[in-house]
């Protein structure tokens, strides 16, 4: 973001048209509103341009408190934040288990395409049933419901046993995802928990290409959890 930000400073006109062209939409939308705000491109950043745009994307995110109601979720404690959203511990109370609600960013939840894809391919990850995925429960209102994963981020350096032991596990969940069709795409140890009792989970499908079925166009991108 930053890089794309200073970078475009230094060109005007049709170069930086086409310099913008070549990013991702949001990103483009951001760093086109920081430059607006600069003016004349002299600007001191007080914060890094990625959290400038990040408020300037999402300018009211939705935030709760404990105790706050969302459907039938009571939530108890924020756990979390990251650049698709805020992470809260909460409670099920029809089904009295504790669970994980990751709320969205308003530039997901408020443009209506986009809202519509989630939803649709929500329901896709949500059939993925690997003990190694974490479960997607439900969607409530910018807000996706999911299993409440204890442990920690994988890390190493491991025993050989121990890292093969992991690997076994994390290569039997993709292999479960790309069955559905399903590729994560965003594939790292802080999105890989490893619970008290050794078992993998692999978290975070926020970035999965979802295949589409035969006749129903291109893959498409889920921007979720």
């Amino acid at each position: 973001m930053e890089a794309l930000y200073h970078s475009a400073l230094e060109v005007s006109g049709e170069e930086r048209v086409a310099l913008l062209a070549k990013s991702d939409p949001d990103l483009r939308r951001a760093v086109e509103a920081l430059l607006a705000q600069g003016g004349s491109g002299e600007v001191v950043l007080d914060r890094p341009a990625w959290e400038q745009a990040s408020s300037l994307i999402d300018p009211a995110p939705m935030q709760f408190a404990p105790g706050d109601q969302l459907g039938w979720y009571r939530v108890e404690a924020k756990i979390g934040a990251g650049g698709m959203g805020e992470v809260y511990r909460a409670k099920d109370t029809k089904l009295e288990r504790e669970v994980a609600i990751k709320v969205l960013p308003a530039s997901v939840a408020q443009d209506p395409e986009r809202r519509i894809r989630f939803e649709r391919e929500a329901k896709v990850l949500a059939a993925l049933n690997h003990p190694n995925i974490a479960h997607i429960y439900g969607v409530e209102e910018r807000a996706l419901v999911m299993e409440l994963v204890e442990g920690e981020t994988l890390q190493g350096p491991l025993p050989i046993d121990t890292a093969l032991n992991y690997a076994r596990q994390i290569a039997e969940a993709l292999e479960a995802a790309h069955d559905k069709g399903i590729v994560h795409r965003d594939l790292k140890p802080a999105n890989i928990m490893i619970t008290p009792q050794g078992m993998v989970k692999v978290l975070d499908f926020g970035l999965a290409a979802v295949s589409q079925p035969s006749g129903e166009g291109p893959s498409s991108e889920i921007r979720a959890p």
